[in-house]
């Protein structure tokens, strides 16, 4: 009696073999468990981005990855993280696909609203007159699965080139990507609006809130060339195109830039505090070089690298990534709770802490060969992140 179900059987398992795909596109069926490394694109967009299926016509895959409990709206401050992504050309996309989804997971769980990608390209010297890609740059592909990720969760994104400074030899040369001069403008601008296009692209299909299009150019922010970089950018984005200035140049004026806002990367020295200093004498020492632009509040002031060492003598130079000293983890909490209180003082317009790197596992404890400016694994420095994005201020008008 059960001799016919034997022939019945396979004949079922060809039907479906060969039926299914014909339903669902034309790709043959995979019995696994993983995602394809090839994205399908929707007819049109949906509120996942990209739709991850057999074929073009494949119906959404529920989303039950993190939730952002409080997205940003406008009025409220950006609460972000900086997320620094030295890419590993020899990760295939499904390995970066894991990489993403853990490190949104991870950001989410800080109370952030807001997530920058930050990642480099490179030049040759401070004289060069062209800037390009590495293999260590993120493509745009690969960017774009951040930018999908991110959205899912609920974060508004900003897409942040940077130079990378390594060339330079800064301990040995004092050199950085601040007082770069190109001996032909021309020529540096058109390689830079070269780099940058492919990313503005990504940017606007991706739905970015802000492209960033220039950070710490000390030496080239008053340049005309930027006008034209800038509405060449305006073409292809459609978001807001904003600049982050270095601390120093910032606190001396406004900067000529015909961007929609400056950000302005935080790294100013408190040089009176002692690393037992308390929590009132560090929001002292912000307040004072904040009143270098204006007293009271200051909502179009946003500050897109706050970040120091965790490490004895930082609070004098909190900018300074190269020199290791004694681990001490409460500077960078004592810091991080001493911005948060000023920026709802001062009614900033957002703080995004640096630094977390893309590529680590940010659950895993710190040792002594961690990178001193991490906060991840830092429980205290964690802490104070998580508690001040649980808060929230209305904006005043600018």
């Amino acid at each position: 009696m059960k001799r016919p179900v034997i022939f019945i059987l396979p004949t079922v398992v060809v039907a479906l073999t060969v039926g299914i795909p014909m339903v669902w596109g034309d790709h043959p069926l995979k019995f696994d468990h993983q995602r394809p490394t090839t994205v399908h694109w929707a007819g049109a967009p949906t509120e996942q981005g990209r739709v991850w299926g057999f074929g073009k016509d494949a119906p959404p895959v529920e989303d039950t990855g993190p939730k952002v409990a409080r997205p940003w709206t406008k009025g409220s401050p950006e609460w972000g993280v900086q997320v620094y992504w030295l890419d590993d050309p020899a990760d295939p996309d499904n390995f970066v696909q894991g990489k993403v989804d853990r490190i949104v997971k991870y950001v989410v769980g800080l109370n952030a609203n807001s997530l920058s990608v930050t990642f480099p390209y490179y030049t040759t010297g401070p004289r060069s007159n062209a800037v390009a890609a590495r293999p260590t740059t993120p493509s745009p592909e690969r960017l774009a699965l951040l930018l999908d990720a991110a959205h899912r969760a609920g974060l508004r994104t900003t897409v942040r080139p940077i130079m990378d400074e390594e060339v330079f030899n800064y301990s040995a040369t004092g050199v950085w990507r601040g007082n770069i001069a190109p001996g032909d403008k021309d020529a540096w601008f058109a390689s830079y609006a070269a780099f940058l296009t492919p990313y503005l692209k990504t940017a606007q299909e991706h739905s970015a809130a802000e492209f960033t299009v220039g950070t710490e150019f000390n030496s080239l922010e008053n340049d005309p060339h930027w006008t034209g970089l800038i509405e060449q950018a305006r073409k292809t984005f459609r978001g807001q195109i904003v600049y982050d200035a270095n601390w120093d140049n910032w606190s001396k004026g406004a900067l000529p830039l015909p961007t929609d806002g400056t950000g302005v990367d935080a790294y100013f020295p408190a040089k009176s505090a002692g690393d037992d200093a308390p929590v009132a004498d560090l929001v002292a020492s912000w307040h004072s070089w904040l009143d270098k632009r204006g007293a009271g509040p200051q909502p179009a002031t946003k500050l897109t690298e706050v970040g120091i060492p965790a490490q004895k003598g930082a609070y004098k130079t909190p900018g300074d990534f190269y020199t290791k000293r004694e681990l001490n983890e409460a500077v960078q909490a004592a810091w991080f709770t001493a911005v948060c209180q000023v920026a709802q003082e001062r009614k900033l317009g957002g703080v995004y802490f640096w630094s977390l790197y893309f590529g680590i596992d940010p659950t895993l404890p710190t040792d002594q060969d961690t990178p001193r400016m991490d906060f991840a694994g830092r429980p205290a420095s964690e802490q104070a992140i998580r508690t001040c994005f649980a808060q929230s201020y209305e904006l005043p008008p600018s």
